[in-house]
């Protein structure tokens, strides 16, 4: 049952193909790899996208705003050769000849109604040091906003306003100081047309929905591609979500980069001051123009790493065939081997691997058993033909060693218990015989007994028939009284002989009780050691068979004369009871017989009573006959039990006989034949 057992669980395991295993394991270990590849790899994508973005709209901010600078810089170019137009000389201006004012404000607006004409300004005009109009085209203002004034007074030079709304209309402000022999008499101050800038920020493309426009120190916008947002005053706070850092970072005149969200998508914005200006330059561009770009790249990325994932599971279960045939084969000679296969041969593998010396260690796995266990059954074969001098032959190795010591212990045990089989063989022999002639003199004794029985009934009943002629002569009586007395004695000598040798059957009679109880020891422990040699057969498994048939037979002579045993103790028992019983009808009969030879003596004393208590004596004697009548069956079955006696030690002999030819087929070694 185990055996089927295992060879099932085999099978389900053989069912589960290595191949298989080998195949979806790394099948699945390469799944889960270039799952977590693709995800660090979109992640160092989309990190690594936002990395590049954010560090290629930095220059693009910083060109852009040298872009915007340089047209600041073309607009700051015109207003410097306005002021510095020869026209714009204040010589006479102040003085009471008015003719000369005149000129010089005919000047003036010469130039700045040319200027206003050939640069596209919304408006120009000349302003005090304090900020008044002087002179102006139409659409001047009257005076300058305080801030612009005090930036004119404090850089001195060309001045940019930081606004870009004039009179509900986009422009660039920008301010020069006219100078008169070094020193600052007015300003000139236009206003030009926002078309300049916008055609700038228009300019810069980024993406799809990409956008430049330029914020203030404030963080009020002051570009966009939208005017509508420029007139409406929006501010960096409201086009960047809130992003903080962000608005920190552009209206401290930093140059950078970020990354905020707004309305939950996702915006990259560069920056970078534009310099001569209070403006910064913002590129923001939608993170999700590129997204296309990314999923493209993750796209190509996922399709080749499917591509090298098939071939990678071509070449694996290519590799795991060449692992699992080789498995496959040596799997299935173990299962062969666990059921049992010791003669098929193990299919060689060079390999170079472990796969070889898993092949070539199974092989010698093989032999070495095969050569194992033909030495055990060469030394169980001689175990079942009695010859318990063989040895192994076989040299074992590790832990195969411990087989050679369990046979040599069991050759060992062996011998020891076949010994001790002889000698109690030999011992049981020796009691049967010393028992048989004990049981023949028994029998001689009890025939002696009857004999004496009968030779003492055959007396009394002479005494009988001499008792009836007492009265005839009493001389006969004295004379026949003397002669009773003569046999009395000799009748009580007899008694006497025949008491002392019921003494001795008595004690014969112990003495075979003691030696059936040894032989019932030597069964009782007989038995025992052909119970350990059924187990060690049964240990030893089929090549046992031959010695449990042995130890059956020694348990079946053991239990033979453990009866046989058991039956002479019964019958000694019974001998003893009967000749205890014996011993008492002698000592009763002897005494019978001293009172008859007293009798006798008072006969021989008085023989003139003889005839008066002749009646007397017939009633004794007729007494003594029925005694004696019961010592003589006694003597009967006591002669019976000693023919029985004798019969079983014949028995017991020839059991002891049979036993000792039995444990002669047994060759033993020198060591333990003694």
């Amino acid at each position: 049952m185990v055996t089927k057992m295992a060879d099932s669980r085999s099978g389900h395991k053989m069912r589960r193909s290595l191949n298989g295993r080998i195949l979806r394991n790394t099948t699945l270990n390469i799944l889960i790899l270039v799952a977590v590849c693709c995800v660090i790899m979109a992640l160092s994508m989309q990190s690594l996208a936002n990395s590049i973005l954010l560090d290629s709209l930095q220059p693009m901010a910083r060109q852009s705003a040298k872009t915007v600078e340089a047209n600041i810089h073309m607009l700051a170019d015109r207003m410097m050769m306005i002021a510095g137009d020869s026209r714009m000389s204040i010589v006479g201006f102040g003085d009471d000849a008015a003719a000369d004012a005149d000129m010089t404000m005919e000047g003036w607006k010469a130039v700045l109604t040319e200027a206003a004409e050939i640069y596209e300004f919304h408006t120009i005009a000349l302003y005090d040091l304090n900020g008044g109009l002087v002179q102006g085209i139409d659409g001047a203002p009257e005076s300058l906003d305080d801030g612009f004034l005090a930036l004119l007074q404090e850089t001195d030079n060309l001045t940019t306003y930081t606004e870009t709304t004039f009179q509900d209309k986009l422009g660039i402000m920008i301010g020069m100081p006219v100078k008169e022999d070094g020193e600052t008499a007015f300003y000139v101050v236009g206003v030009y047309k926002y078309d300049a800038l916008n055609d700038v920020l228009s300019s810069i493309n980024i993406g799809k929905n990409g956008m430049a426009y330029m914020v203030n120190r404030e963080g009020i916008v002051t570009g966009h591609p939208d005017q509508e947002k420029v007139k409406a005053g929006v501010t960096l706070l409201e086009l960047s979500g809130g992003h903080e850092e962000a608005i920190r970072s552009v209206t401290t005149g930093e140059t950078g980069a970020t990354e905020f969200v707004i309305d939950g998508q996702k915006m990259l914005a560069a920056f970078s001051p534009i310099r001569g200006t209070q403006w910064a330059l913002v590129i923001q561009v939608p993170k999700s123009d590129y997204d296309s770009l990314i999923d493209q790249a993750m796209m190509v990325a996922g399709i080749c790493t499917l591509a090298m994932l098939l071939l990678s599971i071509m070449f694996i279960l290519r590799m795991a065939r060449s692992i699992s045939r080789p498995v496959k084969n040596v799997t299935s000679r173990m299962v062969s081997l666990a059921g049992g296969d010791l003669h098929t041969e193990v299919a060689d593998v060079r390999s170079g691997d472990e796969l070889e010396v898993m092949t070539r260690t199974l092989a010698d796995t093989v032999e070495s058993v095969n050569r194992y266990i033909s030495d055990i059954r060469q030394v169980l074969s001689g175990v079942a033909d009695g010859d318990l001098q063989i040895e192994p032959h076989v040299e074992y190795r590790g832990d195969f060693t411990q087989i050679r010591n369990s046979l040599g212990d069991i050759l060992q045990s062996m011998n020891e218990t076949i010994m001790g089989f002889r000698a109690a063989a030999s011992r049981l022999s020796s009691m049967a015989d010393e028992l048989s002639g004990q049981s023949g003199q028994l029998h001689e004794a009890s025939l002696e007994q009857n004999q004496a029985t009968e030779a003492l009934v055959d007396e009394v009943t002479h005494v009988k028939e001499q008792l009836v002629d007492v009265s005839k002569s009493s001389s006969q009586t004295r004379t026949m009284t003397l002669e009773i007395t003569s046999k009395v004695e000799e009748a009580n000598t007899q008694m006497a002989a025949l008491s002392n040798a019921m003494d001795d059957i008595s004690v014969k009679a112990q003495e075979i009780t003691t030696i059936a109880k040894s032989i019932d020891d030597i069964a009782f422990q007989t038995s025992i050691l052909a119970l350990n040699a059924s187990v060690e057969a049964a240990h030893a498994g089929s090549a046992g068979k031959g010695f449990a048939v042995v130890a059956e037979e020694v348990k079946d002579l053991a239990g033979k004369s453990a009866k046989a045993a058991q039956s002479a103790m019964e019958i000694v028992a019974n001998t003893r009871a009967v000749i205890q019983t014996g011993v008492e009808l002698n000592a009763s009969t002897a005494q019978s017989l001293r009172s008859i030879s007293g009798v006798s003596t008072e006969i021989s004393e008085i023989s003139g009573q003889l005839v008066a208590a002749v009646q007397g004596q017939e009633n004794a004697l007729i007494s003594m006959e029925e005694r004696i009548a019961t010592i003589s069956a006694i003597a009967d079955r006591n002669l019976q039990n000693a023919g029985g006696t004798s019969q079983s030690s014949g028995l017991l002999a020839k059991e002891a006989e049979q036993l000792q030819a039995q444990v002669r087929k047994f060759a033993l070694k020198e060591g333990y034949d003694r």
